[in-house]
């Protein structure tokens, strides 16, 4: 009998495939999870925006009194 070089613990390649997809797959629900947590918090551009816009505001209601 002739022995492959490369032993993969009895797995075909099929199920080693398989064992991949299902990583990824993993991976992928991870990458979900860590993008909604990231989108609920507010960016410094938009903090930056919502104090411009405030201060806007008092300026105009100041100038109007």
């Amino acid at each position: 009998m002739s022995e492959s070089k490369h032993s993969h613990d009895g797995l075909t390649q099929k199920e080693l495939s398989l064992l991949i997809l299902d990583g990824q797959e993993k991976l992928n629900e991870r990458i979900d999870l860590l993008h909604e947590k990231v989108n609920q918090k507010i960016s410094r551009a938009e903090l930056s925006g919502w104090l411009v816009a405030v201060s806007a505001l008092v300026v105009l209601i100041q100038a109007v009194m």
